[in-house]
């Protein structure tokens, strides 16, 4: 998602980072004021791999996909589709931020909706969308924001499971 809407920052290493959480979340830490968000933005926008993780603190996107248990050892990690992970793509914060950012991105390297509904399929599934597709979107595009158009394509099949 992050790679699509041309937020992913790319940079390799360094400590690990503190993602923005609701305020419940960090009252449940014994010392609420060790949870420091990093000031740079840019780092929220890092593979997960740097995200800090605390038993008692686990992040609700990490959680709905799958989050290995922080107390037993995961020698694989488990793979499911299930309501939670719907509900997170569609509903959820950072869903719609990324496709905010992806409707920007869209809007910022191409101009016409024909050129956007285009890019948005060559950036979430990897193909040029087909005639009846393309007919369908730009539909959808006149009655809808790009922002929302932005969001279906970020939840479609091609995007979210590897053939």
């Amino acid at each position: 998602m992050l790679a699509a809407s041309g937020r992913l920052n790319l940079k390799a290493g360094g400590p690990s980072i503190m993602v923005p959480v609701d305020e419940e979340l960090t009252k449940l830490l014994y010392k609420p004021g060790q949870w420091q968000v990093a000031k740079d933005k840019t780092e929220h926008d890092r593979r997960s791999i740097y995200l800090i993780y605390k038993r008692n603190l686990r992040l609700p996107i990490m959680e709905a996909f799958d989050a290995p248990d922080m107390l037993l050892s995961c020698p694989r990690r488990e793979q499911s589709t299930h309501a939670p992970q719907a509900l997170e793509l569609m509903n959820g914060p950072f869903a719609n931020e990324i496709a905010r950012a992806l409707a920007a991105r869209l809007d910022a390297e191409a101009k016409t909706p024909d050129a956007q509904v285009t890019l948005a399929y060559r950036l979430t599934s990897g193909r040029a969308p087909s005639l009846e597709e393309k007919k369908i979107a730009l539909a959808f595009l006149k009655a809808n924001p790009l922002s929302e158009f932005a969001l279906a394509m970020l939840n479609l099949n091609a995007f979210l499971y590897v053939d």
